[in-house]
This record gives C-alpha cells, structure tokens and sequence, in this order.
C-alpha cells in the first residue's frame, strides 16, 4: 500500500495540510475518525473508545483505499492511537500496536508545535504539544520509520510536502 501520514500533537496543522495535499494532487484523503466520533458521544470518551476508534480509522483507509487505490493521503493513523492509549490510559492493546507496524506509512510528515494553539472542544492540553512532538518523534525513531519534520508557516510545510513527494516521485511509494 502506497501511503503518507500527517502526524504530530494536536493543533500542529494536520488537517490543513492534509486537505491541501488532496486538493493539490485530486485525490481522496482519510479523515481522522476520531472526531466524528468522540464528537457523538454524550460521555467522556474512555479506553474502549480508542479502540474502537482505531477499527474505524483502519477502515476508513480500507474505504478510501477500495474506491480511490492510488496514494492514501492520511490525517493521522493507528501511532496517534497508539500514543493517545499510553499517554492517557497508560495502556495500549497489543494487537494495536501490531496493527501500527503493519500498516505503517510509506513515509510520515511530523508536524511541529510551532503554530499557534487553535482552541477546539476536542483538544486537550495546549502546553503538553512541546512533549507529545517528542513522543512522536521518539516512536517513529524507535519504529524505523521514515519521517519528514514539517515546521513553519502552511505556505513552508506544504512546499517540504511537495518537495519530497517529487523527488520520490510518488510512484516510489
């Protein structure tokens, strides 16, 4: 499967870039599920949620991927679960975090927490964004996963975006 992944701590420009991504090349983009769905609970979201969360973000990939099946352009994946189950719950399932390596991006874009925090009812904690980019960066170290640090205006992020998906010519992914 040929695929990115916008990453990062909340409120670093993922969506953004990601919609700007899909606009620029025309293609579908995989939305983060979790909002829909932590937006339709009339309760604080629990561990179970990120699970179930989780199903639904991998499906939605299947969706995209079934009706589109070029390049997934993807706002978030199974590492941001992965990282919300520790750093909330101080648990994560096993098969999670074996679905995490085994659909792991071809590359990952890591945004940095360098614009400004947009306040959101689903955002949590606008002063952990410093550490939370740390934990990303760590895993995806940890992981061997290729990734990309995007940083600077949407203007600057989105010219890295391209740069690297031209001069790996997308077909390489």
């Amino acid at each position: 499967m040929r695929k990115i992944v916008f990453t990062g701590p909340e409120s670093t420009g993922k969506t953004t870039l990601v919609e700007h991504l899909g606009k620029h090349l025309q293609m579908p983009v995989v939305k983060e599920v979790a909002r829909d769905y932590i937006h339709g609970l009339d309760r604080p979201y629990q561990y179970e949620d990120l699970l179930n969360i989780a199903m639904l973000q991998m499906s939605e990939e299947e969706r995209i991927r079934a009706m589109h099946g070029g390049l997934l352009i993807c706002d978030t994946d199974l590492l941001t679960i992965k990282i919300w189950a520790d750093d909330k719950f101080h648990t994560c399932e096993q098969w999670l975090s074996h679905a995490f390596l085994d659909r792991s991006a071809d590359v990952y874009f890591l945004c940095k927490p360098d614009f400004p925090w947009a306040p959101d009812p689903q955002r949590e904690d606008p002063n952990r964004r410093e550490h939370l980019y740390h934990v990303f960066r760590e895993h995806l170290i940890q992981y061997k996963k290729r990734f990309i640090e995007l940083g600077g205006t949407v203007e600057a992020r989105m010219a890295e975006v391209l740069h690297v998906l031209s001069e790996n010519t997308i077909k390489t992914f």
